[in-house]
């Protein structure tokens, strides 16, 4: 092994048995990114991280399990100084809390949050690393070549602060969405619409074809479903597979791209037909999510749908009117499951 490797290793922590071992079993590249992701020395077990953090086994084991991992062996030294000088910063923030009744209940659950979402972006990045260890294969890099191409390229600092800016934005935006002219007699209750829309046949069309296939068709309808919404002015809430669930604070924006989405994964040649369905009124908001009899009109109105449509609740079609874009054509009372009997009417491109 050269030297370069070993001194980039031994400098983020990793120490010589480690090294001999990854060399020995094949997986140096892997250790080059684990210790460029996760820095220092791995000294201390649960019990050490919760006695230098300032707390509690009870309290450190609770906010290991909200950040997503499972509990350890008591003997395993897994924790990093990072990693004490983290749970310390956390821990304080109870100390001079800037946010009125913060507790640790609260501060549990917005990390059970944080941490889904940010394990989403660490499989997106993941699918492109997978990919280079992929290709390095196929040009005959052996696991030491590659390791050390990695010590020279990679550049974690980078991503983390790309992701920490972007959080940046998307936090002040949702401020501004959430606190002004907010009523304060609703709190967690907002005024907006909710869409749903989904590719028609995608359980019986998955059978018929290959994982990467797959994979391209649901990437495909995730890209233009991002696209599209949030080119409108909308927001992506969450994607299930073969569905996506936006919101829009003005319900003809909601139209617009409900109407759009439909059109264009029609005219795309990967993506079979979608429907939609979209409601508009008081919506529940908790966790980044959205909840409520508006939501689960919305969905209801997906499943009733027929491909290339687009289904609206009346309260969503009034707010329409004198909207050139639109035609509405109303259609009689339906029954909808769960529900009951609710006007439905079909929203097209005027």
């Amino acid at each position: 092994m050269k030297r370069g490797l070993r001194r980039f290793l031994r400098r983020r922590g990793a120490t010589d048995v480690e090294i001999e071992n990854a060399a020995s079993g094949r997986y140096l590249s892997l250790l080059v990114i684990d210790r460029e992701v996760t820095p220092g020395e791995r000294r201390y077990t649960m019990t050490g991280l919760a006695a230098r953090g300032g707390t509690d086994m009870t309290t450190a084991r609770a906010i290991w399990r909200a950040i997503g991992f499972p509990d350890l062996p008591d003997d395993l030294p897994a924790f990093t100084d990072a990693d004490v000088a983290t749970l310390r910063s956390f821990l304080a923030t109870f100390a001079n809390p800037w946010i009125l009744d913060w507790s640790l209940d609260r501060a549990l659950s917005q990390a059970r949050v944080v941490s889904a979402s940010l394990a989403r972006i660490g499989d997106a990045v993941t699918d492109d690393v997978a990919r280079s260890f992929r290709d390095a294969r196929t040009v005959d890099l052996d696991d030491e070549q590659f390791a050390e191409l990695l010590a020279e390229r990679i550049d974690f600092d980078a991503i983390a602060e790309l992701v920490g800016h972007v959080f940046r934005l998307q936090l002040r935006a949702a401020l501004w969405r959430r606190l002004a002219g907010a009523d304060p007699e609703t709190p967690g209750t907002v005024s907006g619409a909710i869409g749903f829309v989904d590719l028609v046949g995608f359980t019986a069309l998955s059978q018929e074809l290959d994982e990467d296939e797959v994979a391209a068709l649901v990437g495909r309808f995730g890209a233009l479903a991002h696209d599209t919404v949030v080119g409108a002015g909308g927001r992506i809430v969450k994607t299930i597979g073969d569905e996506v669930m936006f919101v829009t604070d003005v319900p003809a924006t909601a139209a617009w791209i409900a109407i759009r989405l439909t059109e264009r994964s029609t005219g795309d040649e990967l993506l079979p037909e979608t429907r939609a369905g979209i409601a508009s009124g008081a919506l529940v908001s908790r966790d980044g999510d959205y909840f409520g009899p508006v939501v689960n009109l919305a969905s209801r109105l997906t499943e009733m749908a027929r491909p290339q449509t687009v289904l609206a609740s009346a309260e969503l079609a009034m707010a329409l009117e004198g909207d050139a874009r639109f035609k509405v054509r109303r259609i009689q009372g339906r029954r909808v499951r769960d529900i009951g009997r609710v006007d439905v009417c079909r929203i097209e491109r005027a």
